[in-house]
């Protein structure tokens, strides 16, 4: 576990710098080192194109580090779909999970960044995870009413898309986050990124090169 937070939290660092233009044709990307082939496809319903599957938790640190590089090739590429899901695992994840959903189930998926900032600056300064007052109160300040709020991040709706991403999660074997599944055949590999001379540029490039896959 150890190992896998360092390795992550490098790569983050990397991720984060500036760097050049990513072309796939530089790389020469191998299954088994870069990127899983899963067993099962995951599917999108809805997504006839092509898209990018990111497993996320509002609280990870590695995925909030994550939000610029993904942001940026949503905007480079608005052919392709970034679908976000929340990993669902303990009680306190599952918690986020229904907070993710509610925001997306109320029209906010905008505020996807922002909550995940507001998350980020409650750890910070007060070394705990946001409760119900604080989502309450969050909430209050985005001109959203926390009743119906609470209505959608536990209702019957929120409860089937739930069941079904921790399903899909079962399925690849996910067992922490950030996960980025592209077009729900590739699974990205993040311990090859750690040792790019430029990961953030070796990211998109490869994603672009996955995405042609099919």
């Amino acid at each position: 576990m150890k190992r896998g937070l360092v390795w992550c939290a490098s790569l983050m660092l990397a991720l984060m710098a500036v760097t050049g233009v990513a072309r796939a044709e530089n790389y020469d990307f191998k299954a088994g080192t870069d990127y899983t082939v899963l067993k099962t496809q995951i599917k999108d319903p809805g997504t006839k194109g092509a898209f990018v599957l990111e497993y996320m938790w509002l609280g990870c640190p590695h995925c909030r580090a994550l939000n610029p590089l993904v942001q940026e090739f949503e905007k480079s590429h608005p052919e392709v779909k970034i679908e976000r899901r929340p990993a669902v695992g303990n009680e306190r994840w599952v918690f986020d999970a229904h907070v993710f959903y509610g925001l997306y189930g109320m029209g906010h998926s905008d505020l996807l960044y922002d909550i995940m900032d507001y998350y980020a600056q409650i750890a910070h300064d007060e070394r705990r995870l946001p409760d119900g007052e604080d989502l309450k109160q969050y909430l209050r300040q985005k001109n959203i009413d926390p009743d119906k709020f609470m209505q959608v991040m536990n209702s019957e709706d929120t409860l089937k898309k739930l069941s079904a991403s921790y399903k899909d999660q079962q399925t690849i074997g996910a067992k922490g986050v950030p996960v980025f599944l592209v077009n729900g055949k590739y699974q990205i590999r993040f311990e090859a990124l750690t040792k790019a001379k430029d990961p953030k540029a070796q990211f998109i490039a490869l994603v672009e090169y996955l995405l042609k896959q099919g």
